[in-house]
């Protein structure tokens, strides 16, 4: 009877852990799918070869953006609207970095906890996008501009 239980349990615990890893191999098909296809437009529009860095930003509208090295060593920001594959490209050394992008926030908005940044554009204007936790629990987004760093817009209390 013992035996019939724990054999029971171990089926049981196989087929959760089984289940789990399915659901999650499902769940990140998208992400991988939109990596993929942003890394080939970066290689075709910038001549990106040594990808660093992949975002995927939901404003506005949904953009893909990979900071990656040509063969040359030049750096690029290449920034794809996701409805139609339109490319911006950017020279990495006129951008700020995500490091710097995160400093501004932190002096401007002085969060409790940073949780993500990233590339995307608004209003034609490329930008870093801040997530941030405030004082009160409650989520924050700092808009700064990717080239100069100068404040776009911040959203509150959400």
């Amino acid at each position: 009877m013992k035996k019939g239980i724990f054999l029971t349990a171990i089926i049981l615990m196989v087929t959760l852990i089984v289940s789990a890893i399915s659901i999650y191999t499902i769940g990140q098909s998208p992400y991988k799918e939109a990596k993929q296809e942003a890394l080939a437009v970066a290689k075709k529009e910038a001549g990106v070869t040594d990808v660093k860095e992949f975002y995927w930003y939901n404003g506005s509208k949904t953009y893909f953006s990979v900071v990656g090295n040509t063969a040359e060593g030049a750096g690029k920001v290449v920034i794809i609207d996701q409805k139609n594959g339109k490319a911006t490209v950017l020279n990495q050394n006129e951008t700020i970095t995500k490091k710097q992008a995160i400093q501004l926030t932190v002096q401007a908005k002085k969060p409790k906890k940073i949780l993500s940044a990233r590339i995307g554009i608004e209003e034609k204007v490329p930008v870093w996008e801040v997530a941030y936790k405030q004082d009160n629990g409650r989520l924050g987004y700092y808009f700064i501009t990717l080239k100069t760093g100068d404040w776009i817009k911040d959203i509150g209390n959400i």
